[in-house]
């Protein structure tokens, strides 16, 4: 969808301010494929998963300022947006998993004594690190919970993954400093690249197979195909965020991926949400041509598979949903021309080319996996 290409002036507003201006009806920040739409909209469980969060939060050793912070997380948003299709024991331990992990980086993950320090070998030896923080105390106690259903294989796969991620955290941390105290901005495509790599749907794919009690090949993970749509699905979210959290960005000093390419390219305010909205686009429509392609695997992984792209929407989806609405991006709205972009949603046809088929057709729910086998059809 198109930014309206009249808009010259661009300032932040509260959102006290914003409630009296106009908005711009035209605009959908995002316009989505309606196959991307899950028919359960909200994890029925969410409510109960926030509060019991929340609590684990508390019990860990969080301070009440922590809590307090974790609960303008909207919670209950952030799982049961992404994830509207798992049990209550699933959604509990995914909600815990993403919800520590935001608390981590927001209070704890700058200072390089707190990067990620578990790895599957301390997990499987039942070896804890020294002097854990009660964030690696969080961490230790999902661990656990994964090593009692997990293969080590998923475990040092998922651990590996967190410490990519914290690594790519420390480099976008050191961005934001040098913006900071140098004004130094870096290039559009490099920042692209640090976002898709800590926006964190890498470590949510893992946490999908999680949820389905069977992990998926490996020659599945390391084909090329399915590499990028990983990717892609970083991508989404990413671009995404940096709509959303545009003016709390600009509000509070951060980098972000529309003034970034603004300042670069020399373009309006407009035309450099246009840019980014048409990125977002172009990679939903790749993330379905290449789904197309995926061919086959076995009897036993294709309906998980299928499950699997599907799940990658709709948590693609769900963050995005999240990040609209979400208290921490909310205070702050973006003000192009004198109104305001106010986040909503268009839902459109699919190209008969771009979807599987009906998303009635995938498996849905996941069917259970035929024992409670710890891996899937590769070890």
């Amino acid at each position: 969808m198109r930014a309206p290409h009249h808009g010259q002036q661009f300032r932040i507003a509260s959102a006290r301010e914003a409630a009296g201006l106009p908005t711009h009806d035209s605009l959908r920040l995002q316009a989505w494929p309606s196959h991307w739409c899950c028919p359960v909209r909200r994890n029925p469980h969410a409510a109960a998963v926030e509060a019991a969060v929340l609590s684990w939060l508390f019990d860990l050793g969080c301070s009440p300022a922590e809590v307090a912070r974790a609960r303008k997380f909207d919670a209950a948003g952030y799982v049961g947006l992404p994830f509207p299709l798992l049990s209550h024991p699933q959604a509990l331990r995914v909600g815990k998993y993403l919800a520590l992990w935001l608390l981590w980086d927001d209070v704890h993950l700058e200072r390089p004594e707190n990067r990620w320090r578990l790895t599957s070998e301390h997990i499987l030896s039942n070896l804890r690190p020294p002097q854990m923080t009660r964030f690696d105390e969080g961490w230790w106690q999902l661990f656990q919970e994964f090593a009692a259903v997990r293969s080590p294989r998923w475990l040092d796969g998922l651990c590996n993954t967190m410490t990519a991620w914290c690594a790519a955290a420390m480099d976008e941390a050191l961005m934001v400093r040098r913006f900071r105290e140098q004004g130094e901005v870096p290039s559009f495509d490099r920042q692209l690249q640090v976002r898709i790599a800590t926006i964190g749907m890498f470590g949510t794919v893992y946490l999908l197979e999680d949820g389905y009690g069977y992990e998926l090949p490996v020659d599945f993970h390391a084909h090329p195909t399915v590499q990028r749509m990983t990717v892609l699905a970083n991508q989404i979210v990413g671009l995404g965020n940096d709509l959303f959290s545009c003016a709390k960005d600009v509000a509070t000093g951060q980098l972000n991926l529309v003034t970034t390419v603004m300042q670069e390219r020399g373009l309006t305010p407009a035309a450099a949400l246009e840019t980014i909205i048409q990125l977002h686009d172009e990679s939903l429509q790749e993330y379905d041509q290449l789904a197309e392609t995926l061919g086959t695997w076995s009897p036993e992984a294709d309906p998980y598979i299928a499950r699997w792209v599907q799940d990658v929407r709709y948590a693609s989806l769900g963050f995005t949903l999240w990040e609209a609405q979400a208290p921490r991006y909310a205070a702050h709205r973006l003000v192009v021309d004198g109104a305001v972009v106010a986040p909503s949603f268009l839902f459109v046809p699919a190209l008969a080319s771009a979807a599987p088929g009906p998303v009635d057709a995938l498996p849905h729910p996941c069917p259970p996996p035929p024992q409670a086998s710890r891996s899937g059809a590769s070890p």
